[in-house]
Parts: C-alpha cells; sequence; structure tokens
C-alpha cells in the first residue's frame, strides 16, 4: 500500500472566519476526488485545529495499492481539475509518499 499525504497553505485571509470558509471549500473538493477516481483506496481530509507559526491550514491522507495506481491518480483528469481550483487557494503545499505494512 502507497501513502500519499499532502498539506496545503491557504492564503491570507481577512479574519477566520474567512479562513475557515476558505479551507471548508477546498476539503469539500478534495473529498469529492474519492468518488471520482476508483484507485484510491482510502481518502481523508482535514482542516488543522492548531494555530502554530509552521502549521500548515488543511492536509489530505490517501491510500493507494500499487504506486502505478498513485501514477493513475496524479494523471487522472479530476485531479488535475483539483489542482486548477486549488490555484485560487493555495499558496504551497509539501507532500510525502511512502510504503506502509
Amino acid at each position: 500500500m502507497v501513502r500519499h499525504i499532502i498539506m496545503f497553505k491557504l492564503k491570507e485571509c481577512a479574519n477566520e472566519t474567512e479562513r475557515l470558509l476558505m479551507a471548508q471549500s477546498v476539503k469539500t473538493e478534495l473529498e469529492k476526488l474519492k468518488n471520482k477516481i476508483a484507485v484510491i483506496k482510502f481518502l481523508e481530509a482535514g482542516i488543522n485545529v492548531v494555530d502554530l507559526p509552521f502549521a500548515y491550514d488543511l492536509v489530505l491522507n490517501t491510500d493507494f495499492e500499487t504506486m502505478e495506481d498513485l501514477e493513475a491518480y496524479r494523471a487522472h483528469p479530476a485531479h488535475k481539475e483539483f489542482i486548477e481550483f486549488n490555484k485560487n487557494f493555495s499558496v504551497s503545499k509539501v507532500s510525502v509518499d511512502f510504503i506502509t505494512n
């Protein structure tokens, strides 16, 4: 199994309410990917709840059977649509991919 984790730093917002609305919008779009891309075995998205200077705002945790499935996910049109959508919200991201037991 391959685990793909990506964290997003969102654009600056005028207030906490605006930040949460933005985060929820991105989270909702991430969660839609589970029903659009068959190779996703597990998908969980979450909004950060602890305000630390180094914290990211949102996380995506996904599992795939193989590296080939992860590559198929990356190439999938629905994933590419999300990337375009997310350009309006995120300023940076970090990721890690690893093999689970």
